[in-house]
């Protein structure tokens, strides 16, 4: 399979992918799928001052991602999603994956932190949710090197957290 990792980060194209993921997966590409970015020429003059000589880089919308999916042959590609609800996007249209890597989710207003580097709010768990449903594997994992840990029990326990908070007398 042409696509090696499917990665959710906000941060998208930084040193951890680059140094950590980019060389452990021997990927030959990287396509930042956000209609953001892609509408960004800032951003994708940004993303290609990150990215090794060698690697090439694609900043495509959501849609176009999904087109081009299936024409990856030779390459091994990185794809790189800044929330769950574009990852989704992706395999509703039509992208396949087995899994996708949850790796920097990072706390701001509105979330809540259920590991290290991952913090939700519900649209986030909606999204998340919307993958499991779909039979894909959620692994959240900064680094290669990191121990992988399955996401769906975490978004269980967040649940029943939030629904506790909501029972409790004020």
């Amino acid at each position: 399979m042409p696509v090696v990792l499917l990665r959710i980060d906000g941060r998208l194209v930084h040193g951890q992918v680059v140094e950590g993921w980019l060389k452990s997966i021997r990927a030959t590409a990287i396509v930042v799928a956000s209609d953001a970015v892609a509408a960004d020429e800032t951003q994708k003059a940004l993303y290609r001052l990150a990215v090794p000589q060698g690697v090439k880089l694609s900043c495509l919308t959501v849609d176009e991602t999904v087109e081009a999916w299936t024409t990856w042959k030779k390459d091994r590609v990185l794809v790189l999603v800044s929330t769950p609800q574009d990852a989704l996007a992706l395999i509703q249209k039509g992208a396949r994956i087995d899994s996708v890597n949850v790796g920097g989710m990072h706390y701001r207003e509105g979330r809540v932190q259920i590991l290290k580097a991952v913090s939700v709010d519900d649209k986030d768990v909606a999204a998340l949710r919307g993958l499991l449903q779909e039979g894909v594997f959620l692994e959240a994992r900064p680094l290669p090197l990191d121990e992988p840990i399955e996401l769906k029990s975490y978004l269980e326990r967040w649940q029943q957290e939030r629904d506790g908070l909501r029972e409790q007398p004020k």
